[in-house]
């Protein structure tokens, strides 16, 4: 073997060892960790002494009307005394709300009772079924139903009735439950009821964490009934929920009546009238889930289709590697929760920085695919598998991960690319913990070794980074390193072969009521990085400030500096500079703008690249509008001058609740061509029945002559 081969193998050893020395000892260390439930610093109402919420068991269930009239209610458990997390951190909301709590055999049931100044002072806009409530008036029910204190469901309800609802943090989730509204002159109430059978939960803990939530939108304000006031998305200081008929008899009795089986079939057919593929084509297949157990689920598709789903396109951003794209296709997004530690992560800080062995995108096309999630204890496990049997390609993904108590949790994830006259198969161990008074303090480490038959695919990565959070600080310290082969054949690594510190400081200024701001803050970060092989890689700094104004204006100015080394481009380090202004104007009006303007240094030259983003919402909800436009104009080191323009025009029209149609313009010129048009309308019932008639196509670059039809049919049992 050549002697800078040997160096780059030793360095990159090295890297590796320390970090994965590091995340052995975060991993035992959080085995020795099994603490007792957090209480906040506040006082919660409507809990007992051991911070409890006892759900009474009912024979006679509620109409759900939102009406909170039956006589059965006054059964009910009853909790008050929400609190604001923004923009007066833990001060009295300034409009009371009280929630009760029943459950039957097999529902859940809770009834809002949200005061209010007027109902003409409620903002709410959207109608459809789990579409964004970005500053609607809302209620939210969160539960921790594996009690693991790190995820939760939440089932969220608007003052039109408009339900939206998310597992574990996926909210391309959708359960079957049932809400209803009413709306008075001094209060709107919210009746909400949830089956047993659509959660996930382990019947050997019948005790799950709950809260509620409230946005109050007419004063925009973020309320919550049980939090710490110094870590308020800390889901460690939420109350049990106990007495829940989750005994195994009666969840055996379930079991026989509730319908496991849920089976999607669905056909697609389309006339194209220009081009290579000019004619007609179909397709069809199914998609199933069977729920074995309240804790176990198994999820296939055969012959997947995706015609429906809008492309996602790159930014026209400056990139010196592949931009990070998201994939939106329903059976990988479906259930990603439970592969959240070796997928690639979805935060912007995590991308690139932590190791990941699959980035589902990779997978462009398969014949079947599998997944089996499920949840044991403090343990959570998910399995994938796809399988494409002309190019006899197969991908099996595992992940692993245990809490412990409440202080933190290790994972294990495993990716196996079967591919012809090659293999290509990783794993990735980390942890991550919390210690110190109210855990302010905290540790997180992962390590990743991928194997495969292609030496430039053969290496390791690893990152820990320790930090501090309260209520107004955030510190965080990293150490990262890819060694220079760490490129897994599924991942999303856009960089390779570095070691690098970087610094991380967030401060907050949260108003007492008195000053001329609701909120502001800086950030101030730093990095420092070099190849294995000892050559420059990154120095970096920069900052950002923020202010929020009183009339809910946001204010953004930001700068940064970054000399790197791209050695794929040449030898000489880039010196980069930005700045940036933005404005987000209008706040929960149905009028709302973001306008931004950067300027800087890249590519050894000079760039200006403005932004303007525009939406609109009728009152009544029947109407949106989505409009959208930049441009970089770049002038590069040798004089050469280029710019780029992008826009992007959305229409909505709501007919229904489970009806709309949606005009969808993208254009993209100057470096290369993007043409999207798609005009669809369709159904979304929320049995599971979707119907979709477009013109044009959702997920070509170039405009296209089509008109495709694409039914999918639900059946239960």
């Amino acid at each position: 073997m050549p002697s800078d081969q040997v160096l780059l193998q030793n360095c990159a050893w090295k890297g590796g060892s320390k970090v994965s020395r590091f995340v052995a000892f975060l991993c035992l260390f959080l085995a020795a960790q099994a603490f007792a439930h957090e209480r906040p610093s506040i006082e919660v109402y409507g809990v007992n002494e051991r911070y409890e919420v006892v759900v009474p068991l009912v024979e006679e269930a509620p109409v759900i009307d939102g009406k909170i009239d039956e006589p059965v209610w006054e059964k009910a458990a009853k909790v008050w005394g929400f609190r604001q997390i923004s923009p007066h951190l833990g001060q009295p909301a300034s409009q009371p709300t009280t929630v009760f709590i029943l459950t039957t055999k097999d529902k859940l049931y809770f009834a809002f009772r949200c005061g209010i100044k007027s109902k003409n002072s409620i903002r709410a806009y959207e109608t459809r079924y789990d579409a964004p409530m970005r500053r609607d008036e809302r209620v939210t029910v969160f539960l921790d139903t594996l009690h693991t204190h790190d995820r939760a469901y939440s089932f969220t309800v608007n003052a039109r009735g408009t339900k939206a609802d998310e597992r574990f943090g996926n909210s391309d989730w959708d359960g079957q439950w049932e809400a209803a509204v009413q709306v008075g002159e001094t209060e709107w109430t919210c009746e909400i009821a949830i089956p047993y059978a659509i959660l996930t939960f382990d019947p050997n803990r019948p005790v799950w964490g709950i809260n509620f939530g409230r946005y109050i939108s007419e004063t925009d304000e973020w309320t919550s009934w049980a939090f710490e006031p110094e870590r308020p998305f800390d889901m460690r200081y939420r109350p049990h929920l106990v007495g829940l008929p989750l005994d195994k008899q009666q969840i055996h009795a379930n079991s026989q009546t509730a319908k496991r089986w849920f089976l999607k079939v669905f056909s697609v057919a389309d006339y194209r009238m220009s081009g290579d593929d000019k004619g007609t084509g179909g397709n069809y297949g199914i998609d199933g889930e069977w729920t074995i157990r309240p804790n176990l689920a198994f999820r296939f598709v055969a012959k997947p289709d995706f015609s429906e789903v809008e492309e996602a396109f790159e930014s026209i951003d400056v990139s010196y590697v592949e931009q990070f794209v998201p994939d939106r296709r329903e059976f990988f997004v479906q259930g990603s929760e439970f592969f959240s530690e070796v997928a690639v992560a979805g935060e912007g800080w995590r991308r690139g920085s932590e190791p990941n062995l699959f980035f589902s995108r990779r997978i462009e096309k398969f014949d079947l695919g599998t997944k089996l999630t499920g949840a044991f204890k403090d343990s959570r496990f998910g399995f994938l598998s796809t399988h494409d049997i002309d190019t006899d390609e197969h991908t099996f993904v595992l992940n692993f991960s245990r809490t412990f108590g409440t202080r933190g949790r290790t994972f294990f994830g495993y990716v196996d690319a079967l591919r012809p006259n090659s293999f290509n198969r990783g794993f990735v161990i980390g942890g991550e913990t919390n210690f110190g008074h109210r855990n302010r303090f905290w540790l997180r480490g992962s390590y990743a070794r991928h194997f495969s038959s292609d030496e430039e695919r053969d290496g390791e990565a690893g990152t820990f980074r320790f930090g501090y959070g309260d209520e107004r600080w955030f510190v965080s310290l990293g150490y990262t390193a890819f060694s220079p082969n760490f490129r897994p054949l599924l991942s999303y690594t856009p960089r390779t072969d570095f070691k690098r510190w970087s610094i991380f400081i967030n401060r907050n200024f949260r108003s007492k009521g008195k000053e001329f701001y609701r909120n502001a803050g800086f950030s101030l970060n730093w990095g420092k990085g070099e190849t294995f092989s000892g050559k420059f890689f990154e120095r970096s700094y920069g900052f950002n400030l923020w202010l929020e104004l009183k009339d809910q204006t946001e204010i953004s100015l930001g700068f940064n500096r970054n000399k790197h080394a791209e050695y794929h481009i040449r030898e000489e380090p880039f010196n980069d500079r930005s700045f940036y202004l933005s404005l987000d104007l209008g706040g929960n009006k149905p009028l709302r703008a973001d306008l931004s303007y950067g300027f800087g240094r890249a590519f050894d030259g000079r760039y200006t690249q403005p932004r303007i983003s525009i939406r609109w919402d009728k009152p009544d909800g029947s109407w949106r509008v989505r409009l959208s436009w930049s441009q970089r104009h770049q002038t590069y080191g040798d004089g050469t001058k280029q710019t780029i323009r992008s826009y992007e025009v959305s229409v909505t029209r709501v007919l229904s609740r489970d009806r709309w149609l949606v005009l969808r313009y993208y254009n993209r010129g100057g470096d290369y061509s993007v043409k999207n048009f798609a005009l669809s309308f369709r159904v979304k019932r929320e049995t599971g029945e979707e119907v979709f008639l477009i013109l044009g196509d959702p997920r070509a670059s170039e405009t296209r002559s089509r008109i495709a039809v694409k039914w999918i049919f639900p059946f239960r049992f």
